[in-house]
């Protein structure tokens, strides 16, 4: 089960504030004094590069799954108006399986998994394939129809692209090697004095935010639902089918 991040936070703060108080330190140390501004300063450029990058990612993300979940509304759409012109409720029924069937492979997979799509993906371009239609009407509707079909493939490119952008191992190494390096120096120079323990408390607390936002922005848990839950229970909702996806993704941490 996850943590939601404001409880985390609750604890990052606790646990900071209460080893701040009772891990006494070494005390003035000019050498490691003077590593703490180097060592802060890169840790600070690597971390925010690395939250601007991933934000840019889920900004990215946000983006083309509203287009590939209307895509797949709109498509559903355009498929009853052709089915009424071809009156072939048969060949309804099949598009609607065939988008309830893409929702369902989706909704529990990892944005890195996206890919596995794949099948289902294809499933609705067939579709196409399968119907026999004629007249201006028809001809225009079906048009339409391939223009969503054709915006929902290149929206689903991006999303699988963006899905496996993700922080490195070696990335996630040099973060922790810095952070850690920066909240150990913090704590050799430390004192019992009341600002002291104030002082590296705080810090402490907002190094560890830090790398839960880290965390949070490369699983893409910041804004789940609005990103990956809402957008296809709506699809749900268009087709007809009950949203029976109230739990969150599952992602990889």
């Amino acid at each position: 089960m996850k943590i939601k991040i404001k409880h985390l936070l609750f604890l990052a703060i606790l646990v900071s504030f209460l080893s701040s108080y009772f891990f006494p330190g070494v005390g003035d140390d000019v050498m490691v004094q003077n590593s703490i501004t180097f060592i802060g300063i890169l840790f600070g450029i690597i971390v925010g590069f690395f939250i601007a990058d991933l934000y840019s990612r889920y900004q990215g993300i946000r983006s083309n799954a509203g287009t590939d979940s209307s895509c797949l509304s709109t498509f559903y759409f355009f498929a009853t108006i052709l089915a009424s012109e071809t009156k072939n409720k048969k060949w309804l029924g099949d598009v609607e399986k065939r988008v309830h069937n893409y929702v369902n492979k989706f909704m529990p997979l990892p944005w890195e998994r996206y890919s596995e799509t794949e099948k289902e993906f294809a499933d609705l371009g067939k579709s196409l394939k399968e119907l026999k239609y004629s007249g201006e009407k028809a001809n225009e509707t079906y048009s339409n129809i391939l223009n969503v079909y054709n915006q929902h493939s290149e929206a689903r490119e991006k999303l699988v692209m963006f899905g496996k952008d993700k922080l490195s191992w070696g990335e996630w190494l040099i973060t922790f090697f810095l952070g850690g390096l920066l909240l150990a120096s913090l704590f050799y120079v430390k004192n019992t004095s009341l600002v002291s323990i104030l002082f590296t408390g705080a810090i402490t607390s907002a190094i560890l935010l830090l790398f839960m936002v880290l965390r949070d922005l490369n699983n893409l848990n910041f804004g789940e639902n609005i990103v990956s839950i809402e957008p296809y229970e709506r699809v749900l909702d268009a087709i007809g089918k009950p949203r029976y996806y109230s739990t969150k993704r599952r992602v990889v941490v």
